[in-house]
């Protein structure tokens, strides 16, 4: 183990002109939240309305592989004419992404993998109930970069982002959403 990463260490000077920050922001949609009672069954369903995620990473740049670590927000606001609320994501992954191509336009694909912090914020007959798990969270995705100047590109991409299953009392739920994220790439 010790050997792998003194070989890990020893190349970086070598990679790094391919490091990078990037910053994304989109839309997301989700799905109607079906809460499921002790027997599995649908026992209530909840539409969440569109929301935002924002996104920020550092990552590096292995021939067509890059990985990075990223911090992102979601936060959605319930389609409810019973109560108010908010639904809130917060999540740190750690994605890997292959791009077809090194030059030009770069379509790619991504997947990650990570933590994430769902927070609940209910308000109904103006009481406030609020809760917060930490699960584990995952990303697909698949979206284009295109160059826009020296190691600056312009990035579009679709992101399928979900926590396991979140179990409160006798019910249980999975939050998970489709997000469409515009951003910059910029290299160090």
């Amino acid at each position: 183990m010790s050997v792998v990463v003194t070989l890990i260490i020893l190349t970086l000077p070598a990679y790094a002109e391919n490091f990078y920050l990037s910053g994304d922001i989109g839309s997301t949609f989700s799905s109607n939240l079906n809460i499921n009672g002790r027997s599995g069954n649908t026992a209530a369903q909840q539409t969440l309305k569109a929301g935002i995620n924002i996104e920020g990473a550092f990552g590096m740049r292995f021939d067509n592989f890059r990985v990075e670590g990223e911090v992102a927000y979601q936060p959605q606001k319930l389609d409810s004419t019973v109560f108010n609320g908010n639904v809130h994501i917060a999540s740190f992954l750690a994605n890997g992404y292959y791009d077809f191509y090194k030059e030009g336009i770069q379509p790619y694909v991504t997947a990650g993998i990570g933590v994430g912090w769902h927070t609940n914020d209910l308000y109904p007959g103006g009481q406030w109930i609020s809760g917060r798990l930490e699960k584990l969270a995952y990303q697909l995705g698949a979206g284009v970069a295109i160059p826009v100047g020296n190691n600056i590109w312009l990035d579009a991409r679709y992101r399928y982002f979900a926590l396991t299953s979140v179990t409160e009392d006798s019910f249980s739920y999975t939050p998970s959403n489709n997000s469409f994220l515009l951003g910059l790439r910029v290299g160090l």
